[in-house]
């Protein structure tokens, strides 16, 4: 093979490449919000179609969202988006404060005080959203100060994780914070945990850490149900 050949070879690889991460990109932002119904079959022909691509860059996509939790695969069948039940909700609740809980401790010993105040500035720019009913600014501001809070660890296997479970968790996150009292309620909890973390207080951060994020079953079963009649009733749910 000739430099020439090889330089082209290699420069279709990094297109294809591309246009796999692309594709990964865009179908992760429509599972991650549910734009596939519960248990939906998908189309991968109609899906490349309207991405303008081939079936291949659409499966390869289609497989590393089955490892990431957003699709599953029916043997002979093909990919199906991923259901809804309040015990899976719980559970990634559940991960999600296993992880946040144990990189808080592992924060205060680790992180410097320049590194925690710049953490805490990330959410504090954002209290007037508070009086400005954005429910879902205020969702991603808190996944941000969350995923901000875990990274003070200095654990980055915990901060991959992390950001694994809250793109799964991104959905129910919104829906919950559209009630004002659990806007009112995360915000005096974001407080508690950070006066806790300027204390270097691992223990009682850890706990308040893990009761702010971890679901009840009954809160569980609301947030799914809200969720399910969101996909298909709409915002007049």
């Amino acid at each position: 093979m000739t430099k020439q050949e090889f330089m082209e070879t290699e420069g279709r690889r990094g297109r294809a490449a591309d246009s796999v991460e692309r594709i990964y990109a865009t179908l992760k932002e429509l599972a991650a919000e549910y734009a596939f119904r519960p248990g939906e079959k998908i189309n991968e022909a109609e899906l490349a179609s309207r991405l303008s691509v081939s079936r291949t860059p659409v499966r390869a996509a289609l497989n590393r969202l089955e490892r990431d939790g957003f699709v599953v695969t029916v043997p002979n069948k093909g990919f199906y988006a991923r259901e809804i039940s309040p015990d899976g909700v719980r559970e990634l609740y559940e991960l999600r404060a296993a992880i946040e809980r144990a990189a808080f401790a592992l924060a205060c010993r680790r992180a410097g005080d320049g590194e925690i105040e710049a953490t805490i500035a990330t959410w504090e720019r954002h209290n007037d959203l508070a009086g400005e009913g954005s429910w879902t600014r205020i969702a991603l501001a808190d996944e941000a100060f969350h995923m901000a809070l875990t990274r003070l660890s200095g654990n980055g296997q915990m901060a991959l994780a992390l950001e694994s479970v809250s793109s799964r968790l991104r959905f129910f996150r919104r829906i919950a914070l559209e009630v004002l009292t659990q806007r009112a309620q995360s915000y005096q909890e974001h407080a508690a945990i950070i006066d806790a973390l300027r204390r270097r207080d691992a223990a009682g951060g850890a706990e308040l850490v893990e009761r702010h994020i971890t679901l009840s079953s009954e809160h569980a079963v609301e947030v799914a149900t809200r969720g399910l009649a969101r996909i298909f009733f709409g915002d007049a749910a």
